[in-house]
C-alpha cells in the first residue's frame, strides 16, 4: 500500500463540535450541519496528494464516510479505523461474547463509512485490558474480515511503545502500527523502529504537534521573538519526523484549510529542519511562563484545549 507523507488525522473534528472524548453533550444537528464544510476539506485534501486518513471515534468515521461518498472518492484513499478499547469491552461482558464484541465492531465501523472495505483495521490501545487469550480472539475475527475482501491490513495504535513492541517480538502479529514520535517524544527510535524494519511493518506516526503537553499542539507556546513570519514550527516538525525512513505516513488533525496548506507544503517542499527552533518551542512549553499561556487556554472555544490545558495544569510543576 502506497502512502502520502501526509496523512488526515480524525481529531479534527473536536474544532467542529462536541466529541464523545469529553463530557459536554454531543450535539448531531450540529454535527450534521457543518458537513458540507468537512466535505470541501476532505476534497481538498485529497486533491492536495492527502491519501491516507485515520479515524478513531465513530463520529470521525461516520463524517469521513459521509465525505467519501459524497465526493465519489472512496476508491481514490486508504481509510484506517478501529475500535475504542476492545479489550476494555470484551472484560464488560462474558468471555462467550468476546467474539461478537470484534465482528459487531467491525461491522458498525463499514456501515458507518459507509464502505464494503477498510484497508487498516487497528486494534487500539492493546495494552489496555490485556490478555492474550483477547488478542488471539481479536486477530482471529480481524483474520476472518480480511479473507472476506473486508479488512486489507491489520495494525495496532498505541502510546505504549514497550508493550507493543513486546507484542511484535512475541507474535509478530502486526502489519502496520501507529505510534507517537516526535521532537519531544524521540523514544520510537530505539524502542519500535528496529523492530518494524526488520519485520516489515508499516509505520503510521500520529501526534505530531502534540508535544509536551498532550492534546496541545506546541506551537501554542509561540512565537519567539522575531520568528513570527520565518520559522513556521509545525512544518519543521514534521519534517523532522520524516526525517525517519520508518515513518511511512503521518497523521495530523487539521482544523481548517491554512493548516492544510502549511502541511502540504511542508512535505512537498521537503527543506532543512531547524532544530534550534523547536528546541525553543520546548523550552517555552515546559517554562514557568507557559502556565500562563494554559491558564489563558481555559477559555478557549474549542472543547478540546479548554480539557487538555486543565489537565496540563493539574500536572504542571508548583
Amino acid at each position: 500500500m502506497r502512502v502520502s507523507e501526509l496523512g488526515f488525522g480524525g481529531h479534527e473534528y473536536r474544532r467542529w463540535l462536541n466529541t464523545y472524548h469529553f463530557p459536554e453533550d454531543f450535539d448531531r444537528e450540529e454535527f450534521l450541519k457543518t458537513q458540507p464544510e468537512r466535505n470541501g476539506f476532505v476534497e481538498r485534501a485529497i486533491d492536495s496528494g492527502v491519501n491516507f486518513f485515520d479515524t478513531t471515534l465513530r463520529e470521525e468515521a461516520e463524517s469521513l464516510g459521509s465525505s467519501l461518498k459524497f465526493l465519489g472518492r472512496r476508491r481514490d484513499v486508504h481509510v484506517a479505523a478501529m475500535i475504542v478499547f476492545p479489550f476494555r469491552k470484551m472484560d464488560e461482558g462474558l468471555r462467550t461474547e468476546w467474539r461478537d464484541v470484534i465482528v459487531d465492531g467491525v461491522e458498525d465501523r463499514l456501515r458507518t463509512l459507509q464502505t464494503d472495505y477498510i484497508d487498516i483495521f487497528n486494534i487500539h490501545m492493546p495494552e489496555d485490558h490485556y490478555s492474550s487469550d483477547k488478542l488471539k480472539t481479536a486477530l482471529g475475527v480481524l483474520e476472518e474480515f480480511r479473507e472476506q475482501g473486508k479488512i486489507g491490513w491489520i495494525g495496532a495504535s498505541s502510546h505504549e511503545l514497550g508493550f507493543l513492541a513486546e507484542l511484535i517480538r512475541r507474535y509478530d502479529c502486526f502489519d502496520s502500527i501507529m505510534v507517537r514520535y516526535n521532537f519531544h517524544l524521540q523514544e520510537a527510535e530505539k524502542v519500535i523502529f528496529p523492530l518494524t524494519k526488520a519485520l516489515e511493518v508499516g509505520v503510521v506516526i500520529m501526534k505530531p504537534f502534540s508535544w509536551p503537553h498532550y492534546g496541545i499542539p506546541f506551537m501554542r507556546f509561540g512565537p519567539s521573538e522575531g520568528e513570527e513570519d520565518s520559522s513556521k514550527p509545525a512544518q519543521h516538525s514534521l519534517r523532522w519526523i520524516l526525517r525517519a525512513s520508518e515513518a511511512g505516513t503521518v497523521v495530523s488533525g487539521m482544523n481548517n484549510l491554512d493548516e492544510l496548506e502549511m502541511n502540504v507544503d511542508a512535505v512537498e517542499k521537503e527543506g532543512e529542519v531547524d532544530e534550534a527552533i523547536l528546541d525553543r518551542y520546548l523550552g517555552a512549553a515546559q517554562s514557568p511562563a507557559a502556565k500562563d499561556v494554559l491558564v489563558e487556554m481555559l477559555s478557549e472555544p474549542a472543547i478540546d484545549l479548554r480539557n487538555y490545558a486543565r489537565r496540563a495544569l493539574a500536572s504542571f510543576p508548583e
